[in-house]
């Protein structure tokens, strides 16, 4: 009896075990495929955040540019600045200094640009990459529930085969004659 329970708990592990080894293997599928989409999630917010702040810099520019000419700034010919008491460099300089002011402005204006954006991007990345992360741990728990039970269905396993071997004894004949 103990030749049949090994043998059919052998194959019943076996069965199992493949089953297990299959959903493993779709498990980790699908946690590449998951990693792969964070990834993709990741440069690509990465990227639009960069193209932002590349056109945020591009915008303080223009604007800097637009309040130098308003304020009658030609940093083509500085000249008249560096000769000290001449009336044009006194127009130049009050020029700069309003100029000075509009810049700090600028600068100002265009940091709490970045700073707004660069918060819009971290819930942007918040929102669509924590169901992801999620997603991935959870597949990392299944994975290792199934790793472990693996573990024990090839212990079973083992067990069954052991079981059958020392059963299949009683099945050999004895060919002493003692009868």
């Amino acid at each position: 009896m103990g030749f049949l329970t090994g043998a059919y708990l052998k194959m019943h592990s076996t069965r199992m075990r493949l089953q297990l080894q299959n959903e493993l293997t779709r498990i980790v599928s699908q946690m590449n495929r998951v990693t792969k989409q964070i990834g993709q999630v990741e440069r690509m917010m990465t990227a639009q955040q960069r193209n932002c702040n590349m056109a945020i810099q591009a915008q303080m520019q223009t604007a800097a540019m637009g309040a130098a000419n308003r304020a009658g700034i030609n940093f083509n010919n500085m000249n008249s600045i560096f000769t000290p008491n001449s009336p044009e460099a006194q127009k130049q300089m009050a020029a700069m200094q309003q100029y000075s002011g509009v810049q700090q402005q600028i600068q100002y204006m265009g940091a709490q640009a970045q700073s707004t954006w660069a918060d819009y991007f971290d819930m942007m990345r918040e929102a669509q990459l924590e169901p992801l992360k999620d997603l991935e741990i959870e597949l990392g728990q299944r994975k290792a529930n199934i790793e472990s039970r693996l573990k024990l269905i090839e212990g079973q396993e083992e067990a069954a085969k052991q079981m059958e071997k020392s059963s299949s004894k009683d099945f050999v004949p004895e060919y002493t004659g003692q009868g």
